[in-house]
């Protein structure tokens, strides 16, 4: 199974790589696949690759619910 991430885009460079964080973490990212990126967009990144836009609202619901799947269960 593979994991698509989302990730801000803070810069486009050029018309095939963007600058994108999510946290503290920023990283390049090919955006070949993408039209029409700027930055304040949200992409759902794999391997390095932009692969699709997502709404900002839906990004952050992913995160959070990739969050809560990274967190240790707490037992009573």
């Amino acid at each position: 199974m593979c994991l698509g991430i989302p990730h801000e885009v803070v810069d486009v460079m050029d018309a095939d790589t963007c600058l994108i964080k999510v946290g503290d973490r920023s990283q390049h990212c090919f955006i070949g696949l993408v039209e029409d990126l700027k930055a304040g967009d949200w992409v759902v990144v794999h391997a390095g690759f932009a692969i699709d836009k997502i709404a900002p609202e839906d990004a952050k619901a992913n995160l959070k619910l990739i969050q809560t799947y990274l967190e240790p269960e707490t037992r009573a």
